[in-house]
């Protein structure tokens, strides 16, 4: 057999005028351009089936057909189905001639016959010496002409594998006659055959020099890989034993559960993709070992804490996986193929497998500069330093504050915002997305964490530009967080950059039972670590931190029930204090204060009973609290507002302002009543109630005509909870029910007369600041550097102070100290004020007072990071007015 690459041509001779050709200078110049042909289409195109050779088996008729196709061996031959011309023999003596005009779309076998191989003994055919057995098959139409060819029988067709084989020998040449010397020269013969292999010869015999096909016949082992994928945590708040959600302790086990699953899992899939890919991706033991072990370790945690983040790395590392082993398949290529691997024949394929990938056919396997294999490589060992730098760099306490970021909720990982718990350096950052890092704009990857990403550009602020894609907001950094905080710079920041959602919070321990009844009637809520565009975030904390989160696809709607269901009623009272006295009391903060006594911080008043329908809505005594500063900006609504807040479920407050009259709507079959006793300078006030029936005063009958009604337009049964929308029914309260109501008003005499004559402050400390003279001398040197600092910034800025400082609950060094040294002597004023705090507002016993400063004319700037960080033992810092009883703007 001729086999064109085994030994090649380097050179060959140009011919000259006059020169004497020779058959060896002929041959060498033909021999040199065949070959360079050919090492182009091994090495610049490609090797084995580049399209088409289908074969289809039927086994009731005992047919073969193939389709036509184009297939390029190792030694660069291109193989098609071609149709023979018929000549006249003494037109082209000993020639043969392939019609390539009218090429077949298919050929039929109906026959087959031995086929011994005899002229050429083509080495994948041998064994041992000997010939394996073939049989060539016959087709329809030249069957009548062949005597050898037979039907072709299941004991020929059962195991059989598909071959095209090029037979290609040299005829020896026609002895050369005086009268007849036609057929001078030696003919090469090219023969296609389509030959019928049992499956072990090839397996065992023609496949055993074939290095092409075994390196890259994977299918197996790729398809053995699983695709992975989390269990996804089912919130169940349904009575009995099958309720996970009565605790955070629950929760955290359910997510943990889920965890171990799937890191089980993971650990099997990845130890089975380094046993079979490490050595072509290059892999080393040390990296496979340490991403095996950590991923072993993905639920080895005793700390609840932030379970949910762990347990959506464990969904990174899940996907991560899946987008490898889609890739594993497109790893096909050859860099300078095995020229012996199959030189004259291509694998066409099993006629009969159960397999749902080609067995024992060749693919097409492309020259890499044909095709993206170096590319697809790189992005695999890219995603599996993702992986190893995720499982590094993971981290539940790199988070300073609460940010939301735009990302999607479906697609590759890469294509998402970076989370929270990802401690993001240039390695993560350049793993994340390779796309990106490939274009060298990897700082323009979404994330939580900035200091990485582009300066300057959009990726810092990416709520301020349009996104068309995203559907997802990533809210991070809430976890541990103050609830009402939270969920207040959630809103705020939805309704100052337009976010599509809505944010809702239960309390586990004190909403327990709503809580339950919200998840009976939504069982799709999930955690995503944000919220889709469109649905509702909700937060699930105690009364000191968030503990989770979770998410809706949708925003929840109003209850079922006709429109109309529920006739409405508005009725008009007069409030229990006046306008007048309002104005007064708020006024006085501006004015001299009295010598007698000290004008109250706060418009103070007590609901004694609420029933709707005879059913209480609270057990014991409500006092509500309203800054001064809140009365002197908004009056009457202030008041209300106050009311609403606080009984979300009740009938709703409003005030009209021409009317000078307090408003309650609620529906009009429905009785209600609630008693009132205003107490902001003096206990012995007279008890209010407001009802159906009316107002009165000390139970008797408040002016005949004091309660003016009319009809308003109906609401569905949820009307009450819907006209509370608009008010943050979560807003931080204190417990002060029962025997607290005692401890409050030991609280305000401790505040208002027996702290300010205690002998601490007999150098006229003053205890309610509303100059910034009035700060002890220390805090004031700390108020004078901050203000120093943001003035080199901007000299526009405008900072207040609001909080404990203000309104006299404050702890200082000298407090401290004197607790400290006096903490048995119960009678002690400071020591009974420290001890109530604790108790009464969750401030710790042995800390001092933070300043409360506000930032009120300005945006946050990333300028101010470095004061905030430099202050951030003494202060704390919001930007906005406050709406409280304020001092006025730090000078």
């Amino acid at each position: 057999m001729s086999r064109k690459l085994l030994e090649i041509t380097p050179q060959y001779s140009s011919f000259v005028d006059d020169q004497v050709l020779t058959s060896a200078k002929l041959n060498e110049f033909m021999e040199y351009f065949d070959e360079q042909d050919r090492l182009t289409r091994v090495c610049l195109t490609g090797v084995g089936i580049a399209c088409g050779f289908r074969v289809e088996f039927d086994a009731t008729t005992s047919q073969i057909v193939i389709h036509q196709g184009c297939g390029i061996t190792t030694d660069g031959d291109l193989i098609k189905l071609q149709n023979d011309i018929e000549v006249e023999e003494e037109a082209v003596s000993g020639s043969s001639f392939k019609n390539i005009n009218e090429m077949v779309d298919s050929i039929t076998f109906t026959h087959s016959k031995l086929f011994t191989d005899e002229h050429v003994l083509y080495q994948p055919f041998q064994d041992e010496g000997s010939v394996i057995t073939l049989h060539e098959l016959v087709s329809d139409e030249d069957a009548s002409e062949d005597e050898e060819a037979s039907l072709l029988t299941s004991a020929v067709l059962e195991n059989k594998v598909v071959v095209l084989y090029l037979e290609c020998y040299e005829k020896d040449a026609d002895i050369c006659t005086t009268t007849n010397c036609d057929n001078q020269g030696q003919p090469n013969i090219q023969n296609v055959k389509v030959l019928l292999i049992d499956k072990d010869a090839v397996e065992n015999i023609v496949n055993s020099e074939d290095s092409i096909f075994n390196k890259h016949n994977i299918y197996e082992t790729i398809l053995a890989l699983p695709r992975t994928a989390v269990q996804r945590v089912i919130l169940n708040g349904e009575s009995g034993g099958n309720n996970n959600i009565s605790n955070y302790a629950e929760i955290a086990a359910t997510y943990k559960t889920k965890i171990t699953n799937a890191k089980n899992e993971l650990n099997t899939a990845f130890g089975d993709f380094f046993l079979g890919f490490s050595e072509l991706l290059n892999i080393s033991n040390g990296v496979s070992n340490t991403i095996l072990n950590q991923i072993d370790d993905l639920d080895n945690f005793s700390n609840d804490e932030r379970v949910q983040y762990r347990y959506t790395l464990t969904k990174n590392v899940s996907d991560t996986f899946n987008e490898i082993a889609d890739l594993l398949l497109k790893l096909k290529a050859e860099c300078c193929p095995d020229i012996h691997a199959f030189p004259k024949h291509l694998l066409l394929g099993c006629l009969e497998s159960e397999k749902v990938y080609p067995e024992l056919r060749h693919s097409f396997y492309h020259a890499p500069v044909n095709n993206d294999y170096h590319t697809i490589i790189k992005k695999v060992k890219s995603l599996i330093e993702r992986v190893r730098f995720m499982l590094d760099n993971f981290n539940l306490n790199n988070a300073q504050e609460i940010e939301i970021t735009p990302s999607l909720s479906c697609g590759p990982l890469g294509s998402k915002a970076i989370p929270v718990y990802f401690d993001v350096d240039e390695f993560l950052l350049k793993a994340w997305d390779f796309d990106k890092t490939e274009n060298y704009k990897q700082q323009y990857n979404l994330s939580f964490h900035k200091s990485l990403l582009a300066p300057g550009s959009w990726v810092q602020n990416p709520l301020n530009v349009e996104l068309d894609c995203t559907d997802l907001y990533r809210i991070e950094g809430h976890f541990g967080e103050e609830p009402s905080q939270s969920k207040n710079f959630v809103d705020s920041t939805k309704s100052n950059k337009g976010l599509d959602f809505d944010c809702l919070m239960f309390d586990i321990d004190k909403d327990k039972e709503e809580f339950s009844a919200f998840v009976r009637e939504n069982p799709s809520i999930t955690h995503k670590g944000g919220v889709d565009k469109g649905g509702t975030f909700i937060l699930l904390s105690n009364d000191k931190e968030i503990l989770a989160d979770f998410t809706l696809s949708y925003k929840i709607a109003p209850e079922s029930g006709g429109i109309g269901c529920c006739k409405l009623i508005e009725c008009s009272y007069p409030w229990i204090s006046s306008l007048k006295y309002l104005n007064n009391l708020s006024r006085s903060l501006l004015g001299t204060q009295s010598k007698n006594m000290l004008m109250p911080q706060e418009y103070v008043f007590t609901v004694l009973s609420y029933k709707i329908n005879g059913q209480p809505l609270i057990s014991s005594q409500q006092i509500i609290r309203i800054p001064m500063g809140e009365i002197f900006l908004r009056r009457m609504h202030a008041v209300t507002a106050a009311l609403n807040n606080k009984f979300p479920e009740g009938v709703v407050f409003d005030y009209n302002e021409d009317q000078k009259r307090l408003l309650i709507i609620r529906a009009k079959d429905d009785t209600f009543s609630i008693r009132l006793k205003e107490s902001s300078l003096n206990t012995d006030n007279a008890v209010y109630s407001y009802s159906n029936n009316g107002m009165f005063k000390d139970n008797k009958v408040f002016r005949p005509k004091s309660m003016i009604c009319r009809d308003i337009d109906g609401a569905k049964p949820s009307f009450y909870r819907s006209l509370h929308k608009q008010y943050d029914p979560s807003i931080t309260k204190d417990d002060d029910y029962g025997s607290y109501d005692e401890k409050w008003r030991k609280w305000e005499n401790l505040v208002f007369i027996e702290l300010p004559k205690h002998e601490l402050y007999s150098d006229n400390q003053v205890r309610f600041i509303t100059r910034q003279f009035h700060f002890p001398s220390n805090i004031r040197a700390k108020l004078e550097s901050i203000r120093d600092a943001f003035i080199g910034i901007d000299q526009t800025i405008e900072l207040y102070i609001d909080g404990d400082w203000v309104n006299g609950t404050w702890v200082d060094d000298q407090m401290l100290k004197h607790y400290n040294a006096n903490k048995d002597d119960k009678n002690d004023a400071v020591v009974s004020f420290i001890n109530l705090r604790a108790s009464l507002h969750n401030k710790a016993v042995a800390k001092t007072t933070k300043l409360s400063v506000y930032i009120g004319n300005i945006n946050y700037d990333e300028s101010h990071q470095a004061i905030i960080d430099r202050f951030c033992h003494d202060a704390d810092f919001y930007y906005s007015v406050p709406t409280g009883n304020t001092m006025r703007e730090i000078r």
